[in-house]
Order: C-alpha cells, then sequence, then structure tokens
C-alpha cells in the first residue's frame, strides 16, 4: 500500500478497497470519489469533522445504502450489496453508536437472534444455543454470561454483545461507531483489549471516532474524511495530532487555555441552596462565571446539575438573587425563572428527532408563539432563525428533521433553545460529547460569548482538559454533593486527588 493509502500495482490485494466511491441524495453530494484502502489485521481509524461521510462510508459498506458511483472490492473481488443482510454473507459487520440490543433477550439469543440452532421438530434448541454461546464467547475472550438478560447489562457489555453477533457470522471487517462515547475509562480498555484480539486473529477493525486520544492509542493507520472528500490517509505513527487536526478542520486549532480571569460585573451573585440528602448545601455562582462539575465516572455530577433545574424528584432548590427569592422544584418552575438545562443525552432526552430543526429550536418558548392553541409560524421562524445564523448553525433549510444533521449541529439546536429561553443560568451537561474538533471550538466560543453577556454557566465535563480550558472555579463533585473547590490554574492530578481523597465538605 502507498503512503496515501492505495494498493500497490503487483501486490496481492488487500482484504478492503474503495474506488472513487461516492454517494448523491439528491441534489446533495454526501461523499466524492473516495479512494481507500485497508487490510486484514489492522485497526483503521476513520475520523473527520460532523458531517464529513463517516456514516455515510459507514452505510455503505454495511448494505444499507448503494453507492452512486465507484466501487467496492473485497479481497480484489467487486461487491455491490443491496441490503446489511448481504453485507453479513460477505463476512462486513457494523456495530453503531446506537445499539440494537433487544433488552428483553438473553445474551445467546441477542446474538443468534434469527439464526438460533433448532431440533429436528423446529423448536429452538436452547442447550445448543447456550453451548455455542459460550464456544464464541471463550473463543474471542469476551466477559459475558450467555444467560444474562441484555436489559440488565451496561452499555459496554451490550456493545460487546454486537460485536459478538458481528464474530458469530464469521465478519472479516467490523466497523466500530464512536464505540467509546458513553464508555468509562475501564470499559474503554476492556473494549481496546478485544479489538487488540481481533486484530491478532486477522480481523480489519475500522474504529470510527473524533476522540485522537484515542485514535493514536489503538490504530495503525488513519483516514481523514472532510467535506466528503478523503483529504489524508498515513500511519498513525508518521503523523502528528496536531497535523491531524489540521486536516480534519482544514486549518490549526492551538490547545485552548482559560487565559482570561472572571470579570465581576457588580451584578448580585446566585446564592443557591440544593435541599438534597444526605444534607442540604450551598453554592455561590458569580454572574457571567464558568464553573465546571467535574468528578470520577459514577460521582453524581449530573445528578447534582439536573437538581439545579428541577429535574430530580424531591429536590428543592432555593435561588437567591440580591433581593429577589424563589424556589424550583420542577423543571417547568426552573425554565420559567431563566435556569436552563441541556442535556448530556442530546437524542434520547433533548431533541425530538421526527420534528424540523426549528420546532426544536422553539420547544422551550412555544408558549409564547402560540394562540388559541395554534403556533404563529413567521413569529416562531423571525424569532428563532437569528440566533441559529449566530450559532452557525449547518442546515439545508429550518425545516430540516434535526435527526438529518451532524452531531455538532444538533448541539447547536439544543443551545439555540437554551438560548431562546434567555438564561439566567445555562447548565450544559457534557455539551462537547460526540462533536469533532472544528464543532468543539465553536461550542466553546459560544460559551465564552454567553459568559461574557452576563450569563452563569454551569459546565458538566468528563474531560479534565475540557474544565480547565474553559472554567473560572472548577467545584469537584462526589455522591453528588461539592467535596472541593479548585481554581482554574489547577492540574489534572489535582482535581483527580480532590475527587478521590477528599471528604465531603460540611452543609452549610
Amino acid at each position: 500500500m502507498t503512503e496515501e493509502g492505495r494498493a500497490v500495482p503487483g501486490s496481492p490485494p488487500p482484504l478492503l478497497e474503495l474506488r472513487g466511491l461516492g454517494k448523491r441524495f439528491a441534489a446533495v453530494a454526501a461523499l466524492e470519489a473516495v479512494d481507500f484502502v485497508a487490510d486484514r489485521g489492522e485497526v483503521h481509524a476513520l475520523t473527520g469533522a460532523n458531517g464529513a461521510g463517516k456514516s455515510t462510508l459507514m452505510n455503505l459498506l454495511a448494505g444499507v445504502h448503494a453507492p452512486s458511483a465507484g466501487e467496492i472490492l473485497i479481497d480484489g473481488a467487486p461487491v455491490r450489496f443491496a441490503s446489511p443482510a448481504e453485507a453479513r454473507a460477505a463476512g462486513v459487520a457494523a456495530v453503531y453508536q446506537e445499539l440494537a440490543v433487544l433488552p428483553e433477550l438473553s445474551v445467546a439469543e441477542n446474538i443468534w437472534l434469527g439464526r438460533e440452532p433448532r431440533t429436528r421438530a423446529g423448536l429452538l434448541d436452547r442447550r445448543a444455543l447456550q453451548a455455542e454461546t459460550a464456544r464464541l464467547l471463550q473463543a474471542y475472550r469476551l466477559p459475558l454470561d450467555p444467560a444474562a438478560v441484555a436489559g440488565t447489562l451496561s452499555v459496554a457489555a451490550r456493545q460487546l454483545v454486537e460485536i459478538a453477533r458481528a464474530l458469530s457470522i464469521s465478519a472479516r471487517i467490523l466497523t466500530l461507531d464512536e464505540p467509546t462515547a458513553v464508555l468509562s475509562a475501564e470499559e474503554r480498555m476492556r473494549l481496546f483489549d478485544t479489538v487488540g484480539e481481533l486484530k491478532r486473529r486477522g480481523l480489519l477493525v475500522l474504529f470510527v471516532s473524533h476522540r485522537l486520544d484515542e485514535v493514536f492509542e489503538i490504530a495503525d493507520r488513519v483516514t481523514v474524511l472532510r467535506n466528503g472528500r478523503r483529504v489524508f490517509a498515513a500511519a498513525i505513527a508518521d503523523v502528528t495530532r496536531s497535523e491531524l487536526v489540521r486536516h480534519m478542520v482544514g486549518h490549526a486549532v492551538d490547545d485552548r487555555t482559560r487565559a482570561e480571569p472572571l470579570a465581576l460585573s457588580g451584578s448580585p451573585p446566585l446564592t443557591i441552596r440544593v435541599h438534597a440528602p444526605p444534607a442540604p448545601f450551598d453554592l455561590r455562582l458569580e454572574r457571567g462565571e464558568i464553573v465546571g462539575l467535574g468528578g470520577l465516572v459514577g460521582s453524581g455530577r449530573t445528578r447534582l446539575a439536573r437538581r439545579l433545574a428541577g429535574l430530580e424528584e424531591g429536590t428543592t432548590v432555593d435561588y437567591r438573587i440580591g433581593e429577589q427569592r424563589f424556589s424550583v422544584r420542577t423543571p417547568v418552575q426552573a425554565v420559567a425563572r431563566g435556569i436552563v438545562y441541556l442535556t448530556e443525552d442530546r437524542k434520547r432526552e433533548g431533541l425530538f428527532a421526527g420534528l424540523s430543526v426549528l420546532r426544536n429550536a422553539s420547544a422551550a418558548m412555544l408558549g409564547s408563539l402560540s394562540r388559541l392553541g395554534f403556533v404563529d409560524g413567521g413569529e416562531e421562524r423571525r424569532r428563532v432563525a437569528p440566533t441559529l445564523e449566530r450559532l452557525k448553525l449547518v442546515a439545508a433549510s429550518l425545516r430540516t428533521p434535526v435527526r438529518a444533521l451532524s452531531g455538532g449541529n444538533q448541539q447547536k439546536v439544543l443551545f439555540g433553545r437554551g438560548l431562546l429561553a434567555r438564561p439566567l443560568l445555562l447548565i450544559c451537561d457534557e455539551p462537547t460529547r460526540g462533536v469533532d474538533v472544528g464543532a468543539r471550538e465553536e461550542i466553546y466560543a459560544i460559551i465564552d460569548t454567553l459568559s461574557k453577556q452576563g450569563v452563569t454557566i454551569v459546565l458538566v465535563s468528563s474531560d479534565l482538559k475540557e474544565l480547565l480550558a474553559l472554567c473560572h472555579r472548577i467545584l469537584v463533585v462526589r455522591d453528588a454533593a461539592v467535596v472541593a473547590e479548585l481554581p482554574a490554574s489547577s492540574s489534572e492530578l489535582e482535581i483527580v486527588d480532590a475527587a478521590v481523597v477528599r471528604a465531603p465538605a460540611a452543609a452549610a
């Protein structure tokens, strides 16, 4: 294979090769003239900005869509898949970020779904099902119980079920779509161990990810897509992180630091008392301050953030701003007072996938747009469009279903909804999860601008570098309570040390 990732004439054919692959959806070119080569026993990272064409390429390989141009070759022979079943029959399997495990079925039943061993009478042969599953899991060292009910498993374990399903069809090419997006550090290492075992057994693993640290940790080669075209391919040992970022976004992106201290506005701060077990505690947030919530996985950062927005039953939060006092027990009360929460799970809790960009952005203000139960569409557009323009939303139109947008643009729609609610306090839970480097920088700029406009921001992030780059102050959380307060000049080690060692602060 050449330095650019093309097959070398006269050499044995690679396991997978794409020649001039393209896909158009109506007038939109999602993928154009992509050449790509990857071989057996290789972990090949596929990266790029949101909307770069990664998902389209993955779907063409998996038989979800047919190419509009070019061809796919496996072992040097052209293939054309009319369905995912045909792709699987050829040894191509995909594990998507949205897992397709059926929670009511066992691990074994999920793995062999539709291909279960049968007795001569045509009945399910449960003994054979358990035995075949045990052999498969043992062969690939997958730590799963064949009899376990899938709905009781962690996200990481359900992901392994999907991988086992792919291996059960003798897959030779396995695509993993953002496989670590919701995994803890320990779960991520177990997944990487599994990927290493698959590589040793000669599989080609296509690793689709925005997380460049992981790309450098696990990949042998990397291919970058931008605007539907392949712009770069190289051995991972021959490229630096900054080079990869430059190819992804089309320009250099500097590492971010929190250079400016908070400029106090003279406005009264938000003083907050959270009434929650085991004891109430107090917070003080300055106007325009960006306060980070840090801590280990399972520390309760999200639970604390949701409490502030009235999303946790049985919790009351008392707010005071100067002489103004109010209490929040429900999300409706919170939004009415300008306490706005942007969820970490935008697909399940944040967005209405089947509705338009416009209606998703206006969802928190429909009451003010309605007359006699009907929404004034003209007024809705007049009030929403300028906000989405300021956020640099990329969408075909405001009528586009929000599910058709890239992850970064979906996140901008959520921010738009939050801004249209005129927030006093904006709570951002993992705002850059699943978005690319370019979109992340844009989101950082939005947060900085809001801070300068006097909006107080609580930022929940599992990325310690992100907390240190964005926040004026960091509150370390354990058991959904604040156990330490650290300045922005702290190190990652100090945050971890506070999360593990220090005892919870006494309630005020």
